[in-house]
């Protein structure tokens, strides 16, 4: 009878025991903005995001306004953060960078430079 009571002892610790030493280190906590959106940096690679959107809809209406302003090259993909963003990567340098947001203000679009992912 111990035996096979056992294996179930083993199982009833584990599940006890999970939640506590997954919460050891604190809650879970949802990605602050700065987690998803680091400012740039002379000397690191730069993008230039048009922005942040709640669905694929309205990241597309955005990037055919860029495209239609003639900023090409944008790309449309998530921010690991749950939104979908507008984004032209590679930007050579934060000067260029610099450049890019004052010509997209006189257009009238807003523009952020954040550090690249390579």
């Amino acid at each position: 009878m111990t035996r096979r009571l056992l294996p179930v002892l083993i199982l009833a610790i584990g599940l006890l025991l999970y939640p506590v030493i997954l919460l050891a280190g604190g809650a879970p906590r949802f990605p602050l903005r700065t987690d998803c959106a680091a400012p740039a940096r002379e000397g690191a690679p730069v993008d230039a995001v048009f922005g942040r959107f709640d669905n694929h809809v309205a990241a597309e209406a955005r990037q055919r306004r860029v495209t239609e302003l003639g900023f090409t090259g944008s790309e449309i993909e998530s921010d690991g953060c749950g939104y979908v963003k507008v984004v032209v990567h590679g930007v050579p340098s934060l000067a260029v960078g610099r450049e890019l947001v004052a010509e997209a203000r006189r257009a009238g679009v807003r523009v952020t430079l954040e550090r690249g992912t390579g």
